[in-house]
């Protein structure tokens, strides 16, 4: 899993703008540049009449001073037309300059229904895709969920930032950023590195957020209804399956399908994971809980530290907890597939199918704020993948016994065929491998069999050993 980080703002507002997030600032200087144009129209008709009422004014006003000169005298047939029509002019300037009042108080009617059909975005619950799927976002308390539902908004928009209705501590923050790129698959646009906008000095406390997007919103909306269409397609394969059916059925179809690749751009995101077949914990925990969601089958991502490497090699790491009739359990497949897909091999352990917390958390650390949240209780193994299919060795009894039965239970026409063997603890494992070879071999022995073909690789992080062997009579027994 890549590791969110914190970058400088100046960075992530140039990414934003590589990616198109500046549509609704054009938007907007569109409707401003023709509010302008309609207004700079009817103050130049408006000056026009005017002129021309002033210069009818001015030329009634001539012919008046004349009149009164002459007020002795009739006036000549050749003043009265003059008059007359001098007052036609004024009173066609009056009902133009009227007909102009009319015009204009209709322009600005249009431009102000123009600039009010912009609807107002209403942030609240509605805005999320598929709400009430989201088990970690249901549990935060009403002012986070309000920080949470107006950075879910932004992104959406493709906003550059968030500014946040009330501050709220740096920590809140960071929450709420793992939830809204590890709760809500569908925002695949999204980078996950962010940048805090700081109230003061002291970091403590945040007025909004930068955000950093994977792609812009038209490649966005193709990409969605790839998945969409995607979506469908599982729906129709899987039919009416019953749950741990659904389960098994997407775990092999991601496994077998995605190459784990921690550089690719869309290698945190479900796109990557489902369409591009290729992703890292981010993606692929990720991509597993939407199916499974799609599905109706509860299911979440949580984050954390894995005990098995270094911070120096691998800082973070991501995995699902399903719930599978009515009982919660910890699931890993990018332990899989991280661990197959470098051998020559290309098979499934199923290490970490559907473990309990006791086993989960000797190799996996969970970040502290799932807890704070409230995670659910993973003890039940009654669906755990090496148990309900007997590939399960205790430390109490008797381990090359239970291996063989393990070996003749899986055992069909000369061939154990990649079966993966999960053994209680280290010790009944390191037993179990430093003898398997041997035990295989007597095995094919007791069989009839020469043995002509054998594998055997450990993995101590799901304590498991994965077998194949072939044998026949014809082969010689090396």
């Amino acid at each position: 899993m890549k590791k969110i980080t914190k970058i400088l703002s100046i960075m992530i507002v140039a990414a934003c703008l590589f990616s198109g997030c500046g549509e609704e600032t054009a938007e907007s200087s569109s409707i401003i540049s023709e509010v302008s144009v309609t207004v700079s129209e009817n103050s130049q008709k408006e000056a026009h009449k005017a002129e021309k009422t002033s210069r009818a004014e001015k030329s009634h006003t001539e012919s008046s001073k004349e009149s009164s000169v002459q007020s002795s005298q009739q006036p000549s047939d050749e003043s009265q037309e003059e008059i007359s029509e001098t007052s036609a002019e004024v009173h066609e300037d009056e009902s133009s300059q009227a007909e102009s009042s009319e015009n204009s108080d209709e322009s600005s009617e249009e431009v102000s229904e123009e600039l009010s059909s912009e609807p107002e975005r209403v942030i609240d619950e509605s805005i999320v895709y598929e709400f009430d799927t989201k088990y970690f976002v249901k549990k935060l308390n009403e002012k986070m969920l309000k920080g949470f539902l107006e950075m879910y908004d932004a992104v959406q928009h493709f906003d550059t930032t968030a500014r946040f209705t009330e501050t709220m501590p740096s920590d809140d923050l960071d929450v709420l950023m793992f939830l809204l790129n590890y709760d809500c698959p569908e925002l695949i646009q999204l980078n996950g590195d962010y940048s805090p906008i700081y109230t003061d000095e002291s970091e403590e406390t945040v007025s909004g957020v930068y955000f950093v997007y994977n792609m812009n919103e038209n490649d966005c909306k193709e990409h969605m209804d790839e998945l969409h269409l995607f979506f469908e397609n599982l729906k129709a394969d899987i039919g009416d399956s019953d749950e741990p059916q659904k389960e098994k059925y997407v775990y092999d179809m991601i496994f077998s399908e995605c190459v784990y690749d921690d550089e690719n751009s869309y290698s945190g995101t479900v796109y990557g994971t489902l369409i591009n077949h290729i992703g890292r914990c981010e993606g692929i925990c990720k991509s597993f809980m939407w199916c499974m969601r799609e599905l109706g089958v509860e299911c979440m991502c949580v984050s954390g530290t894995p005990k098995w490497e270094t911070d120096s090699v691998y800082s973070g790491h991501s995995w699902n907890i399903i719930k599978i009739n009515d009982e919660y359990y910890q699931l890993d497949l990018t332990i899989d597939n991280i661990k197959e897909r470098f051998s020559d091999d290309n098979h499934a352990n199923y290490g970490f199918f559907n473990v309990n917390d006791e086993f989960s958390n000797m190799t996996h650390e969970m970040y502290p704020f799932y807890e704070n949240i409230g995670v659910p209780s993973c003890d039940s193994e009654e669906w755990n993948y090496h148990k309900m299919n007997g590939l399960y060795v205790s430390a109490d009894g008797d381990i090359e016994e239970q291996v063989k039965n393990i070996l003749e239970n899986n055992f069909s026409e000369g061939i154990i065929n990649h079966i993966s063997v999960k053994f209680e603890n280290i010790a009944a494992l390191n037993n179990a491998y430093a003898h398997i070879d041997d035990w295989i071999k007597e095995f094919f022995k007791e069989k009839g069999l020469s043995l002509c073909e054998s594998h055997s690789e450990s993995d101590k992080v799901c304590q498991t050993i994965t077998v194949y062997a072939e044998g026949s009579e014809e082969c010689s027994d090396e």
